[in-house]
């Protein structure tokens, strides 16, 4: 199932402050990112309590909502956070 994919503009600058710091791993979740919306498979688990969802990517979670054929990327952290 292919999904739309968009970044609201505070998870698309928290990237451009990782790719500041570290290019490789902002490449990985942004490729990640992208495959999710092609195929909609990755390590993905719905967050209790919440209307988000987790993708993992290494040691960085990608939180998306999820509407249809639309995902929202709405926030990136460190697992550590």
């Amino acid at each position: 199932m292919r999904r739309d994919v968009y970044w609201y503009q505070s998870a698309a600058e928290e990237l451009a402050q990782l790719a500041a710091r570290n290019a490789r791993h902002a490449t990985r979740i942004l490729l990640a990112t992208r495959d999710f919306g092609r195929t909609s498979h990755g390590d993905l688990k719905k967050l209790e309590g919440s209307d988000e969802w987790r993708l993992r990517v290494g040691d960085w979670r990608v939180f998306l909502v999820l509407l249809g054929d639309v995902a929202y990327v709405s926030k990136i952290r460190d697992r550590q956070d």
